[in-house]
């Protein structure tokens, strides 16, 4: 993938993933479009039937690591999903090697706090992909379980 649409057009191909986990589940979801998708991609009621805010993220396959946009474009120096988005809930996924999907879940409040404390210690990883120059960094899974800011949930 190297343009926006490219991405734009895996987004929308990957979307039935998540579509599948929450009818699996028995959660009801309501896709948001128009400009409202710039905060939250879905509303989830999940079992405690709250709607929940949830950004969703998809990679083509397992890294070992969540990576966090912190700037969208480094031209005009846009921020990052992790402090635009106005989700309560990441819903991360990726292909494992069998073919099938993992997902994790992720606090957002939880992930933005420990991103602001502790990006220093997390080398950028620069992609030039899609939206420009955007910076990334790779949390390892380990350690997004270990300090209790997700788990997986498929």
């Amino acid at each position: 993938m190297e343009t926006k649409e490219e991405f734009f057009q895996f987004e929308k191909k990957t979307q039935h993933i998540f579509n599948e986990l929450y009818e699996k589940k028995g959660w009801l979801f309501k896709r948001i479009v128009g400009p409202k998708n710039k905060e939250y991609d879905v509303l989830v009621k999940l079992d405690d039937s709250k709607w929940w805010k949830i950004e969703e993220k998809y990679r083509s396959k397992d890294y070992g690591d969540l990576l966090v946009e912190t700037i969208q474009d480094t031209e005009t120096l846009a921020p990052g999903w992790i402090h635009t988005t106005k989700a309560q809930i990441l819903f991360y996924g990726f292909e494992n090697m069998l073919g099938g999907h993992i997902i994790y879940w992720v606090g957002m409040k939880r992930l933005r706090d420990f991103v602001n404390k502790n990006k220093d210690n997390y080398q950028e990883r620069i992609s030039t992909k899609g939206w420009g120059r955007t910076v990334n960094i790779a949390i390892p899974w380990e350690t997004i379980v270990a300090e209790k800011l997700g788990g997986i949930i498929k």
